[in-house]
């Protein structure tokens, strides 16, 4: 009898469900600064260091930095009688591909008086200025990582272009912007040759991220609260995510969505962990989620917040996301905050939140990336941080 209650109970130890340890509580750390930074439009980091971009009249000014903050060096780009620059990306041999737009000059014919006039009361006539054309050229810019001008490429298009994203990849370069008239999706060889733009959606669709393959497929990320690729509203505005061919035609389209929800994807990640906003009901969230190749789920989770930002990718799995929290965050200790606050969180490969970095400073941040042998590096308008 006695050996037969033990036998029972050694089979109910092997068949009863493993019951895992709650994950251990995690301490909120203040980030640290490492440097201030000038005012900048746009950054792009890479094992090389940080490159920023601002526009002042007439000209695109482009700096690299090192992890530290000291400038490497500094280049001018006013090659056309405006431009402005709007994306930039690192390819894998250090050189910066910067999006823009520019203007060529009006040109005016005019033919010379033949004879001088003459001026009786001695008015002084100032020059006039050239007139420009809007922008309506999309440039491409590839600088050296020594800050030398490589090339330049541009494209006309019908109207000025709001340039959202860009993606490199070994096949080219892929961009999605916003006209007014829906998202346009433009590829570009290396050597500079241009697709032919396409058109995705109407004014209620709008993409702010992109990653492209080695094939010149891509996948893009953003909202809408229209119809596309076949899939029908569901919320007030949905999520989606979406595949492109090489030719630019949507291929898979699934859509974030919940009744009477406004959802939107903000960052994403080539490794499909995506950050994003979801507002219902008077309540305001920021969804991690980490999807597979096929865009299903694998595991995710929803914080009180007024605004997600960047999401990156980090080692063994891990990505890490900044957001502005608004709450205390379960298994996240010495954290409570009253207003809005920026806090990073660093996620494990099955979603398990394993390090919390804050700081009230990191405001309006441009770029974040993990840096094998440096670490998290995040640039904002205030300063560079590391984690």
């Amino acid at each position: 009898m006695k050996r037969i209650a033990v036998a029972v109970i050694v089979v109910l130890l092997l068949t009863a469900p493993q019951v895992q340890a709650a994950p251990k509580a995690i301490t909120a750390t203040e980030i640290t600064k490492v440097a201030p930074i000038a005012e900048h439009e746009g950054a792009s980091i890479s094992s090389q260091g940080i490159t920023i971009f601002s526009n002042a009249e007439n000209k695109v000014l482009i700096s690299s930095l090192d992890f530290a903050g000291a400038e490497k060096w500094k280049a001018t780009l006013e090659n056309s009688v405006d431009q402005i620059g709007l994306a930039a990306t690192v390819d894998k041999e250090g050189n910066t591909w910067l999006a823009g737009m520019t203007s060529e000059l009006n040109l005016v014919e005019s033919q010379s008086a033949t004879s001088k006039p003459i001026n009786v009361d001695n008015v002084v006539v100032e020059p006039v200025p050239a007139l420009r054309n809007d922008l309506k050229k999309l440039t491409l810019w590839k600088i050296s990582s020594t800050g030398a001008l490589i090339s330049t490429y541009s494209e006309s298009t019908t109207a000025p272009l709001l340039i959202n994203a860009i993606s490199y990849s070994s096949s080219g370069i892929s961009l999605v912007g916003d006209r007014g008239a829906g998202t346009i999706l433009i590829t570009s060889t290396l050597s500079g040759k241009f697709s032919v733009a396409k058109v995705i959606g109407t004014a209620k669709s709008s993409f702010t991220s992109i990653v492209r393959n080695s094939d010149g497929s891509a996948e893009i990320f953003g909202s809408s609260s229209e119809t596309l690729g076949g899939k029908k509203l569901v919320g007030v505005r949905d999520g989606i995510l979406a595949k492109v061919n090489k030719s630019g035609a949507l291929t898979n389209v699934v859509r974030s969505s919940a009744s009477r929800a406004s959802r939107s994807w903000q960052s994403a990640t080539s490794s499909y962990f995506l950050l994003g906003d979801i507002k219902v009901s008077g309540k305001n969230e920021s969804a991690f989620t980490k999807f597979d190749s096929s865009f299903k789920p694998t595991w995710t989770l929803r914080l009180p917040s007024q605004g997600a930002q960047l999401a990156t990718v980090g080692l063994n799995g891990s990505h890490y996301a900044l957001f502005n929290s608004t709450s205390s965050i379960p298994g996240v200790t010495g954290w409570k905050p009253s207003v809005a606050t920026p806090i990073i969180l660093r996620f494990d490969s099955k979603g398990v939140i394993t390090q919390a970095l804050k700081s009230s400073e990191v405001k309006s941040a441009t770029a974040m990336s993990y840096i094998s042998g440096v670490g998290l590096v995040i640039v904002s308008q205030t300063g560079i941080y590391k984690g």
